[in-house]
C-alpha cells in the first residue's frame, strides 16, 4: 500500500511545522481523523522529515510498509527572523538558508555558474533515505519506504534516489512531486540516468502550476522530462510555487473543482475543455492599445484556448462511462460525510450543499444505467430468439427431404418471432423502465432545488443562533 497524492500533500504542508518534533512524536493533519509518528528528521540545509500512519493520538498500530519520506523545498530567505530571541538557532538558521538558497541557483540555467546535473541536497536526501530505513527496520524487519516526495529544489533529488533505491531494490516508490526545480538539466547532463527516467515514468507524478512560478528561473521554464505531469491553471495573486496551492483528490487533481470555476487543469475531457474555452474567449478583455493590430484576435477564439490545453495540459482524458461516474461520486459521497464530521460553519454549510447535490447525480444516473440495462437485456433476449428460431427453420428445412416446402412451411408457421415474442410485454417493460427514468429525474431535479436553498437555510439559521 502507498499513500495517495492528496495525502502526500497534506504531509508537505506540515514538514516545516512539525521539523522541531522529537523522533517517536504523533501528530494530527489539521481537521481530519488522520495521524502519523515521526520517525526521522533534519532541520539543517535539507529539511526533511520521514513518517508513518498510525491509528491515533496515541500512536497506536503504525504501518512501517507504508514510511513516508517528505523533502521540503528551498528555504526563504529572511524566514528565521522570527527566531530572533534564539541566537544559536537564528544564526544556524541563516548559514543553513544562505546555503539552500546558493544550491539552488548554482545549477541553474539564469544563474548557475555550473549549470546541469544534481544539487549538493541530493547527497543529504540520499543520506536520509538509509537512515529513515535503517531506523524504520530497528521496529519493523520488514519496513519499506514506500512514498517520496519533494518541493522545488529537493524534487530531482527524491525522484534520483527513489529512483536509485527503487531499481537497487527491484520494487515501485511512489514519488509524488510539486514544482521540480532544474530537473531539464539534471537528466541532460545524465546525473539522472535514462533507466531512471523509465523507471519515474511508471512511479512518479509532478504537480506543475500554469505559470511556472520561481522554476522558470532554472532556464528551462520548469520543464521536468520525467514522470506524469499533472498540470492546473493559477490566477492573480495565487502562489503558483507552493505544494499547497493545487487542489487535489486522491491521486490526482479536483477537476470538479476547476471546472466549476473555469480553470484549466491536467485530466479533464474534451466536452469539459471545450465548455471552458468558450468561456475564456467570450469574457476576454481586449487590450485597446494592440487590438487594432490583431494581436488580440486569437484570444477571442475557443480553439485558441483549446490548442492551448493540449499544448500546456496534455491530452483529453476520455469521457468516464456513467458506470465510472456512479463510481466515483459513491466514493465522494463517502468523503463528504467523512468530512462533515469534523467541519463546522460555511465549510460544513458547503459540504451539505455538494452531498445533496452529488446524491442527485447519483440517483439519476443509476436511473438512466438501469434503463439501458433493461433495453440491452432485451434487446439481446430478442435477438437470441431471433437467432434460435432461424437455427430451428434451418434443421427443419434439412430433415424433411420427403415433405415439400409448403408443407414445412405450414409445419413452422407458429414458429416465428411475431409468435415466440411478446410484442406487448416487451413495450410495457421498456415504459415503466423509462418512466422510473422519468420519475428519479424529477426527484435529481427536487434535490437540486432544495441544495440551492440549504446555503440561505444555513446561513438563516447560524444568523438566528448568533443573535440569541
Amino acid at each position: 500500500m502507498t499513500l495517495n497524492d492528496k495525502e502526500i500533500q497534506e504531509l508537505q504542508g506540515m514538514v516545516k511545522k512539525e521539523l522541531g518534533a522529537t523522533e517517536g512524536t504523533v501528530f494530527q493533519i489539521p481537521n481530519q481523523d488522520k495521524y502519523y509518528q515521526i520517525v526521522h528528521s533534519v532541520d539543517m540545509t535539507t529539511q526533511a522529515m520521514a513518517v508513518v500512519p498510525v491509528d491515533d493520538r496515541e500512536g497506536h498500530n503504525p504501518n512501517f510498509q507504508e514510511t513516508t519520506i517528505v523533502v521540503g523545498g528551498t528555504q526563504v530567505p529572511f524566514e528565521h527572523m522570527k527566531y530572533w530571541d534564539n541566537q544559536p538557532y537564528f544564526w544556524k538558521k541563516d548559514f543553513e538558508i544562505t546555503a539552500s538558497t546558493t544550491n539552488a541557483f548554482l545549477t541553474s540555467g539564469w544563474f548557475g555558474m555550473v549549470q546541469g546535473g544534481l544539487t549538493p541536497q541530493t547527497a543529504d536526501i540520499d543520506e536520509f533515505y538509509q537512515k529513515t530505513l535503517k531506523k524504520a527496520r530497528v521496529e519493523d524487519k520488514n519496513a519499506i519506504i514506500s512514498n517520496m516526495s519533494g518541493h522545488s529544489q529537493s524534487g530531482p533529488g527524491v525522484a534520483y534516489t527513489a529512483s536509485k533505491y527503487g531499481l537497487l531494490e527491484n520494487r515501485a516508490i511512489k514519488v509524488t512531486n510539486f514544482m521540480d526545480f532544474e530537473a531539464h538539466d539534471a537528466v541532460a547532463s545524465g546525473a539522472i540516468s535514462k533507466e531512471q527516467v523509465n523507471y519515474l515514468n511508471k512511479n512518479a507524478t509532478i504537480y506543475r502550476d500554469s505559470r511556472g512560478d520561481v522554476v522558470f528561473l532554472d532556464g528551462n521554464n520548469g520543464d521536468v522530462p520525467y514522470g506524469k505531469t499533472m498540470r492546473f491553471e493559477v490566477l492573480e495573486g495565487e502562489d503558483g510555487h507552493s505544494p499547497r496551492t493545487p487542489v487535489m483528490k486522491g491521486n490526482k487533481l479536483d477537476i470538479d473543482y476547476y471546472y466549476k470555476r473555469n480553470l484549466f487543469a491536467t485530466g479533464m475531457t474534451e466536452k469539459q475543455v471545450r465548455k471552458i474555452a468558450e468561456y475564456k474567449a467570450k469574457t476576454y478583455k481586449v487590450n485597446v492599445a494592440i487590438a487594432n493590430y490583431g494581436l488580440e484576435d486569437d484570444k477571442q477564439n475557443p480553439e485558441y484556448y483549446v490548442s492551448e490545453y493540449l499544448k500546456e495540459y496534455g491530452d483529453f482524458a476520455p469521457e468516464p462511462s456513467k458506470q465510472d461516474l456512479i463510481a466515483i461520486n459513491r466514493q465522494h459521497i463517502d468523503e463528504l460525510h467523512a468530512s462533515l464530521r469534523t467541519s463546522s460553519g460555511d465549510k460544513k454549510i458547503s459540504l451539505r450543499e455538494e452531498l445533496v447535490r452529488t446524491s442527485a447525480q447519483t440517483a439519476q444516473l443509476q436511473a438512466e444505467v438501469y434503463e439501458q440495462e433493461i433495453k440491452d437485456k432485451i434487446k439481446s433476449a430478442k435477438s437470441s430468439v431471433e437467432n434460435h428460431i432461424k437455427e430451428l427453420r434451418d434443421a427443419a428445412y434439412t430433415l424433411a427431404h420427403n415433405l415439400s416446402a409448403d408443407e414445412i412451411e405450414g409445419l413452422l408457421s407458429e414458429l416465428s418471432i411475431s409468435t415466440a415474442w411478446n410484442d406487448g410485454k416487451e413495450a410495457t417493460t421498456l415504459a415503466s423502465a423509462s418512466a422510473y427514468t422519468t420519475k428519479m429525474t424529477e426527484i435529481a431535479g427536487n434535490l437540486n432545488k432544495a441544495a440551492d436553498n440549504i446555503v440561505a437555510i444555513d446561513q438563516k439559521g447560524a444568523q438566528i443562533f448568533t443573535k440569541k
